[in-house]
């Protein structure tokens, strides 16, 4: 039997395997001057692990819910922005208070509301423009659980490659609409999420989910710096499909801070750059002990503040609102809501 949301050792490996590559990327970006090809691709691996399992988890979290449909699709929606704009809404705030001259007010608005990519507005904080894609991506994830769930697998990759198509032609017509692009990258996601609900598919042992990681990485770490979107598409897919397949991993060393580096992953993935930043170029004139010391330091405590300060109040206010919280199951209720980006 599947693992409920949240219980997954193996999905937290893989969170913590995408934040700490963009971590690692930025860091090395920082510290060196300059960023490699390898270091590049190792960042944008990180996103793409992000979407596959945003998808899947959030496909789980849709499970719980109960209801019309309407009320479901409300409840998802609600629930996702008290999760998601809390913590990029204060960090966008820092960005703008740490430099007020470099960013004008419309500019502040569409990072505030994660639609700079509609407007052409550049991103306040280098990470940020991923999260667009996410909330774009939203809007459409509880109508595919509701078509996909009881319907066959053939549909879910007649979705995917249909997703390809769209996102060919967006790609020829307007860069405004850019989700369409990421869009087969999500439904890796979506793909596992119905391999695993069709049977317990998990028949290989949980050690070998780990080396399994970068080989199924090196679809995408193979790819162009150019022209690279076929990459992500396929990465998603290959990931999606190998998910499944595996038994939890069984080795507490590694359980344990995957758990904990999966739970404070947004704060890390949000907070990392301006700590790397403070870290490593405002702290520039001390010593090398004292830069990296402060770096690790940071690292680990402001996404623990922040998570504890802002993500986990604020998701629990969402599963106060109306048709927030009634959806959910009286059995499912003690449980946490999986922590996603």
């Amino acid at each position: 039997m599947r693992s409920k949301p949240g219980e997954s050792a193996n999905l937290d490996l893989l969170r913590s395997v995408a934040v700490l590559s963009v971590y690692v990327h930025h860091v090395w970006k920082s510290a060196v001057g300059n960023e490699s090809g390898f270091s590049w691709r190792l960042g944008q691996l990180g996103v793409a692990i992000f979407f596959v399992h945003t998808a899947l988890v959030l496909m789980w979290s849709a499970e719980r819910l109960q209801g019309p449909a309407l009320n479901l699709i409300k409840t998802f929606y609600i629930r996702r922005a008290f999760r998601i704009y809390p913590l990029s809404i204060f960090c966008v705030a820092v960005t703008y208070w740490l430099f007020p001259h470099r960013w004008d007010h419309f500019t502040l608005g569409t990072n505030l509301t994660l639609t700079q990519n509609l407007f052409f507005r550049p991103d306040m904080i280098y990470v940020l423009w991923s999260l667009p894609l996410e909330v774009q991506m939203y809007l459409f994830l509880p109508i595919l659980f509701l078509f996909c769930r009881k319907r066959p697998l053939f549909w879910v990759f007649l979705i995917w490659i249909a997703s390809v198509g769209l996102a060919l032609l967006q790609q020829a017509t307007s860069a405004r609409l850019d989700v369409f692009s990421y869009t087969p990258n999500f439904l890796g996601g979506i793909i596992a999420w119905r391999l695993m609900s069709k049977s317990d598919t998990k028949y290989l042992p949980g050690w070998l989910w780990i080396p399994v990681i970068p080989i199924v990485s090196t679809v995408w770490m193979i790819s162009p710096r150019d022209n690279n979107m076929p990459y992500r598409w396929m990465f998603g897919l290959v990931l999606g499909l190998a998910i499944p397949w595996f038994r939890e991993i069984p080795f507490g060393w590694l359980r344990k801070p995957s758990q904990i580096i999966a739970k404070y992953s947004y704060g890390i993935y949000l907070s990392h750059t301006t700590v790397v930043w403070f870290a490593l170029t405002v702290l520039a004139s001390y010593s090398a002990a004292v830069r990296w010391g402060v770096l690790i330091v940071l690292s680990a405590a402001v996404p623990v503040v922040l998570y504890h300060c802002i993500e986990a109040p604020m998701i629990s206010l969402g599963k106060l609102m109306p048709n927030a919280g009634r959806l959910v199951p009286r059995e499912w209720q003690p449980q946490a809501e999986p922590v996603l980006r």
